[in-house]
């Protein structure tokens, strides 16, 4: 057996027949007759791949068909992550390659893909506060979001709305800093504010996920990502709840009565 047999993820992820296969299987049985309809691959090529696959444990042959075994369905798990992993990075390898997403906590790095189909909103060049500007005129159409804010733009300030339902998390910079006009404390009055020195950017309101990550070279990103999928609204509140859990309530009058 070769080091990518013992392997089993990376065993199915050789042969596009196999992965194919235990995609075809993942969740649902299916007949001999069924996957032969439905994979784009030779009959012999297909009984192949059930024979290998039934003998490393991963599939076997059931009353209803086909089914994975409990490995196997991890092994399906594997796979999907891997195909929306690369989905992810396809859709705009540029964003990705020059963006650093070691910043965010791992389990929610891991699970990036789940930002589904997203779009890249750029600066350019003859307009610097292009990006700004489409990221303020999202957070001032909703009545209440939540806000990861590790830099201060007055567009952001503006439109960040004074709701109860609204959270705010600032660096400890932005909420000690001298400077009165950032973050005017009569701007929000119902809004919760919280510190916390967060290296990424983040918003979250029930209609979309918006998400800051700092440049490789460690300026701060002239590209913004934004997501309207389910998923990751989900995401993007599950990683607003971990930040929120962390930050401390402000000591500044600034933000308190």
């Amino acid at each position: 057996m070769t080091a990518s047999e013992r392997r089993p993820v990376r065993y199915v992820c050789t042969s596009s027949v196999r992965e194919d296969l235990v995609r075809a299987l993942d969740g649902t049985p299916k007949t001999t007759d069924e996957l032969l309809d439905s994979l784009e691959a030779s009959e012999s090529a297909v009984y192949d791949a059930l024979s290998n696959l039934e003998t490393r444990g991963l599939v076997e042959a059931r009353q209803e068909g086909w089914s994975l075994t409990g490995g196997g369905q991890l092994v399906a798990d594997a796979v999907g992550r891997v195909r929306d992993t690369e989905r992810l990075l396809a859709d705009d390898d540029t964003y990705w390659n020059t963006h650093d997403t070691r910043v965010l906590p791992h389990a929610y790095r891991c699970r990036l893909p789940e930002l589904g189909d997203y779009e890249i909103l750029r600066a350019r060049e003859s307009d610097l506060n292009r990006q700004v500007r489409q990221v303020a005129s999202r957070i001032d159409a909703v009545e209440a979001c939540d806000i990861v804010s590790p830099v201060y733009h007055e567009a952001y300030g503006e439109a960040m709305p004074d709701h109860e339902d609204a959270r705010l998390v600032v660096s400890s910079d932005l909420a000690e800093g001298p400077s009165p006009e950032q973050h005017p404390r009569s701007s929000w009055e119902a809004t919760t504010v919280r510190i916390a020195d967060a290296p990424f950017a983040l918003g979250v309101s029930t209609d979309w996920t918006i998400l800051t990550l700092p440049e490789r070279d460690g300026q701060w990103a002239r590209a913004t990502l934004v997501s309207e999928a389910d998923t990751a609204i989900r995401w993007g509140q599950g990683l607003f709840e971990r930040v929120w859990a962390d930050a401390t309530p402000p000591s500044s009058s600034r933000f308190v009565d």
